[in-house]
């Protein structure tokens, strides 16, 4: 039986905890952050802003070694200390200018500008509805960002910033518009007072490049950096995930196939790096280097760290205390790991879950496993109720190792709603997902005191159907879930009823 293996498994790598993990809150629905249109209102004068300084977005204190000698607790002091708060606060800043705009040169280069109310683009590209409403979006884009970083829009509803959107860099550079020290990047790159994007092939996956390195800009005029690398670039990755339809725009979304956003890749990256064996652990993300995202496979696990941790209920609160330690670099992960330690097991777990299952349009509402202790069977039988439009859920029944148990399941519900698929336990085989039957009952076995490090019992899964006899290996609960896509969840409705009996010896 696989289970033997799970201990054995090393598809993913948690972090542990000795503290016992708490039970999470009845997670909150997740809902995408949306404005039509900016409200324009009378600004205030902005405040003076400090002197220029060079850019800090890219972290500078990432760890140079592993041995402890003394030094990283004296650095820990030192960023947590009484006067830290005050010493790293985020603040605005004034970047520094990367270059001036001679229309002549944009004339001479074949260069035209688009202006927004808070972008200057400048592109080398020919009109067309989908270039020239760039500027709309990313206006539309400044609200959102307001709102999510607390930040007060009439106070800054005079910030601008630049961009270069290129077919060829020849004419940009030729136009004085990139800097000799601007280092190599793969498609977008924001440093000072602008961006520059190299064009794309899709006008969804160039607006999202559009998002994505003007929260680069927003972050480090409001706050002076962004961060870490994959605090960086996993939040301007959830906010350039967006849809843009008739004139609004919603970020921070899951898309629901591929189609929906060409070229975008991040769900595949997930889902090749785990089938080859290079699933990410938290800590793996949150440890990238500073010259990690020169590589396109980073950007996809940033996106679905920060993806994941905005939306878990568990996680969330602090998860947007990080925006006051942009500053501090790497020991941003500190605080937020110490902060979060009790429940740092169940986090990983449910990291892992989304791993292993992750796919376009994912729910992490209904993905987030259900927790309760197990009680061994008392009497002649337990039973459980399994609904049908969440993960996996503990039936609250405790298997113990060595010991035969017959699982018996009956119910008929629906997997689909229009039109209609009515199902049983066994699944139909009409359709299959992940080589099973779509709608059949799984179970899985997680020791109540599981909490890492390796692969969560819940990585691997037996078939139940209607029944199912099994001898466990270990002492552990009893769990289950529908064979179902992760992001189709929602549009199923019903439950199945289970009963366990011991069998005698």
């Amino acid at each position: 039986m696989r289970w033997l293996l799970f201990s054995m498994t090393l598809l993913l790598v948690g972090c542990g905890s000795s503290d016992q993990p708490a039970t999470p809150a009845a997670p909150a629905t997740p809902t995408p952050r949306s404005v039509a249109k900016e409200t324009p209102s009378e600004p205030e004068e902005p405040p003076a802003p400090a002197r220029p300084t060079e850019p800090v977005r890219r972290a500078t204190m990432e760890p140079t070694k592993k041995d402890d000698d003394g030094s990283i607790a004296v650095l820990n002091q030192f960023m947590s200390d009484d006067h830290s708060q005050e010493r790293f606060r985020p603040a605005p800043i004034e970047p520094r200018v990367e270059f001036t705009i001679d229309p002549a040169q944009l004339e001479a280069n074949g260069l035209r500008q688009l202006q927004g109310k808070h972008l200057t683009l400048i592109t080398d590209l020919p009109s067309s509805p989908e270039v020239d409403e760039l500027p709309t979006v990313f206006d539309a884009a400044f609200p959102i960002w307001c709102e999510y970083f607390n930040i007060d829009p009439v106070k800054f509803a005079a910030w601008r910033t630049k961009g270069c959107l290129m077919s060829r860099e020849e004419p940009f550079a030729a136009a004085g518009l990139i800097p000799n020290d601007l280092p190599p990047f793969l498609h977008g790159y924001s440093r000072g007072d602008a961006f520059w994007l190299r064009e794309q092939p899709s006008p969804q996956y160039r607006r999202h490049l559009l998002i994505h390195e003007g929260t680069h800009s927003f972050m480090e005029r409001m706050f002076g950096g962004g961060g870490p690398p994959w605090y960086s670039e996993g939040i301007a990755e959830y906010f350039g995930t967006h849809y843009w339809r008739d004139g609004k725009l919603s970020v921070g979304v899951v898309p629901a196939s591929k189609e929906e956003m060409p070229m975008w890749g991040r769900i595949k990256i997930i889902k090749d790096d785990f089938a080859a064996q290079q699933g990410k652990t938290l800590d793996d993300v949150m440890h990238y280097g500073l010259d990690a995202h020169l590589q396109n496979s980073p950007y996809g696990w940033c996106w679905g760290a920060v993806t994941y941790l905005e939306t878990d209920p568990r996680t969330h609160d602090q998860f947007h205390k990080l925006q006051e330690y942009v500053r501090l670099g790497f020991d941003m992960n500190r605080r937020f790991k110490e902060a979060l330690a009790d429940q740092w097991p169940e986090i990983n777990e449910g990291w892992q879950m989304f791993v292993a299952n992750a796919d376009y349009g994912y729910d992490f509402e209904r993905n987030s496993i259900v927790y309760a202790p197990g009680k061994p069977i008392a009497g002649e039988m337990a039973t459980a109720i399994i609904q049908v439009d969440q993960g996996w859920q503990s039936t609250g029944i405790l298997l113990e190792a060595g010991k035969t148990y017959e699982i018996v399941a009956r119910g008929r519900y629906l997997l689909k709603q229009d039109p209609e698929w009515p199902c049983e336990p066994n699944g139909v085989t009409l359709e299959y997902f992940n080589g099973r039957p779509l709608g059949q009952l799984l179970c899985g076995l997680r020791p109540d005191d599981w909490k890492g490090p390796g692969a969560s019992p819940l990585t691997l899964s037996e078939t139940v159907g209607t029944r199912r006899t099994l001898t466990p290996p270990l002492t552990a609960t009893l769990y289950m879930k529908v064979n179902d896509n992760p992001g189709q969840l929602a549009d199923n409705s019903g439950e199945i009823e289970i009963a366990v009996r011991e069998q005698p010896q």
